[in-house]
């Protein structure tokens, strides 16, 4: 397993990306897309067609979660755990 941890702008935004990357109970997760991307904040795409943005802390974390968003997305890594420290959110990615 490897752990990925992405700093957020506070603990709320931090939060709101473990529930939008929570696994849900068949082992997926409810990420449709990523929608677009300005600066430090992305905008996630779920499969209830619902948008909603999450501010990181710089343009390093933004386009290291998009790289992991779209991998996961394409089915090249799978996202076991998420959770939230303070700042941060801390995702698991399982082994493949």
């Amino acid at each position: 397993m490897m752990i990925e941890t992405f700093e957020c702008e506070d603990n709320y935004e931090a939060e709101k990306l473990a529930g939008l990357l929570a696994v849900q109970k068949d082992n997926s997760i409810y990420v449709s897309k990523i929608s677009g991307v300005i600066k430090n904040e992305i905008i996630i795409m779920l499969k209830d067609r619902s948008s909603h943005s999450v501010t990181l802390k710089d343009e390093i974390n933004l386009w290291r979660l998009k790289s992991l968003v779209e991998d996961v997305i394409a089915g090249k890594k799978a996202i076991s755990d998420c959770t939230c420290k303070s700042y941060s959110s801390e995702v698991t990615i399982a082994t493949q």
